[in-house]
């Protein structure tokens, strides 16, 4: 070869040598000399072993066409305990392949305090458990998964055990726009009386009332809730605007997938199966111009719930309390007033099956003066279609329900638009107990031959096997993953559902903010 093809050839090796540089990892140290090395295509690539107390942080990011990675050799068998934490800290970065494994990070300052932290953009968390990382308080507050930059992806990563205050996975309120949760395993999470743990709540513009067209833009997708109790009231919490829920399957959940608040979401795809499991629910909404279509919900407490929402515009009665929020007043909201659950507007419910749920299938209107005169929840919803739903119901009472208004001073001069009911089918039992939306029904015989799995038939009902790191799916397959079944992160009484509430005041406040919800 010729000098000079020589040093082409040198040249071309060299860069092409950076481009796929591998640093290999067999102890603490080198962990930690590999994270302060690693540049923008690398691969950190960590032997298997047990790691204590690592900061997986980055000292530079990648590109889009060369990330920087840190992966496992072997995936699961990096084990990751103590206060090891993750911090993707610059853009398109990936982890992928660990498992941390019933550790505890360190008590933080604020409310953002998380065992994995996105602050930056294009982040990815892939192929990964995290398992019984607990602190020794259920006091003790923090996040598994928190998001305060945009475009990060949690996906096929197994969760299972949590139980101590804050949400499962949460993000910023400013800041973090188009992040996603898809094709993940939440498996095992113990109901603990405590509001503030849902198992994914997305905050965002829309929180405090705040219309246009910004939002959270978070999407939850493909992913499974199996025992996963949390708080027992809000599985998934939407409390911003343009979100998406979609594809995804609850089993034998305490709580709903809620849109507690903000405009523009969808609901779409999504199967609950309650296997009437106490406390499981079906799908509430609140807020405008949202879309809650062909989702299918069986053996829950109640089926979809059209919340009524509450008046602010001016006190109605001496007893009433506005919810005033010290945020709110920076974000176009002057007096911080903002309503405990936003009137129903405009929503598309249309295409859902509903069947053999304890309740109605079907409110309308539902905590129509709950907690008056404090809370005036008031506002029907208005300008809503309601179209083409199927209700199976077996047993008599009242499959549709609904609040009227009252009409009585002070309340006469507040008015909804109506609502249109077309081409909603009952099969079976049931009666119709609201009448505005009577002529949008009509009730059928139940077919001999009905059964659960012929309405399932067009839904994906995931399981176990679809989601989740396939290393996880191969453990579980052989009967080596024995932690997913150890209830030892679970209260030592589970019939109180409370691990530690012995404070009663403690107990009496998360009682009052659940009913907030």
């Amino acid at each position: 070869m010729s000098p000079k093809f020589r040093s082409i050839f040198c040249v071309l090796f060299f860069a092409t040598t950076l481009s796929a540089r591998e640093i290999v990892v067999k102890n603490d140290i080198q962990f930690k000399a590999a994270l302060s090395a690693a540049g923008s295509g690398d691969v950190v690539l960590v032997e298997s072993g047990t790691y204590s107390n690592i900061d997986i942080k980055f000292a530079r990011g990648g590109t889009e066409s060369r990330p920087l990675t840190v992966k496992a050799k072997v995936p699961g068998e990096v084990i990751l305990n103590g206060s090891s934490n993750c911090d993707f800290n610059f853009p398109y970065t990936v982890v992928d392949g660990l498992f941390f494994y019933q550790g505890s990070i360190n008590p933080g300052e604020g409310d953002e305090n998380s065992v994995i932290r996105f602050n930056s953009h294009h982040g990815v968390l892939r192929n990964t458990a995290m398992v019984d990382y607990n602190p020794s308080d259920f006091k003790i507050s923090y996040y598994w998964v928190f998001f305060t930059g945009s475009n990060n992806t949690v996906e096929r990563c197994y969760f299972k055990g949590k139980n101590n205050k804050q949400p499962l996975v949460g993000n910023a309120i400013d800041e973090s726009r188009y992040n996603a949760v898809k094709f993940s395993y939440f498996k095992n999470i113990p109901y603990l009386v405590l509001n503030g743990r849902e198992n994914i709540r997305v905050w965002g513009s829309g929180k405090f009332d705040e219309k246009g067209k910004d939002g959270a833009y978070f999407t939850v997708e493909g992913n499974l809730f199996d025992h996963a109790d949390g708080e027992g009231a809000e599985i998934v919490s939407l409390k911003s605007n343009y979100n998406q829920v979609l594809n995804n399957t609850v089993i034998a959940t305490a709580g709903c997938i809620n849109i507690r608040r903000g405009s523009n979401n969808l609901i779409k795809g999504n199967v609950i199966l309650g296997q009437g499991a106490k406390q499981a629910q079906g799908l509430r909404m609140s807020g405008a111009n949202n879309t809650v279509i062909q989702n299918y919900v069986s053996g829950t407490e109640y089926g979809i719930r059209v919340s009524a929402g509450e008046y602010i515009g001016s006190a109605l009665t001496p007893g009433y309390e506005p919810h005033v929020k010290d945020r709110a007043a920076s974000t176009k909201n002057t007096d911080g007033n903002v309503t405990s659950y936003p009137q129903v507007k405009k929503l598309m419910l249309a295409n859902n099956i509903i069947a053999n749920v304890k309740g109605s299938c079907l409110q309308i209107a539902s905590d129509y003066k709950k907690n008056w005169p404090a809370s005036q929840m008031i506002l029907l919803p208005e300008d809503c279609d309601i179209m083409n739903n199927r209700f199976i119901n077996t047993t008599p009472g009242a499959v549709i329900e609904g609040s009227l208004p009252d009409g009585k001073t002070p309340m006469g001069g507040i008015t909804a638009k109506p609502n249109r009911y077309k081409g909603n089918v009952i099969l079976g039992d049931g009666k119709i107990k609201y009448p505005p939306a009577e002529k949008g029904f009509k009730i059928e015989a139940l077919p001999s031959n009905w059964s659960e799995k012929k309405e399932l038939s067009n839904f994906t009902v995931l399981t176990p096997q679809d989601v989740g790191p396939p290393w996880v799916i191969a453990l579980r397959d052989a009967k080596k993953f024995p932690m997913e079944d150890d209830r030892s992160c679970y209260p030592a009484d589970e019939g109180t559902k409370d691990k530690g509430s012995k404070d009663k005041s403690e107990k009496d406040k998360s009682e009052k903010d659940k009913k907030k919800k």
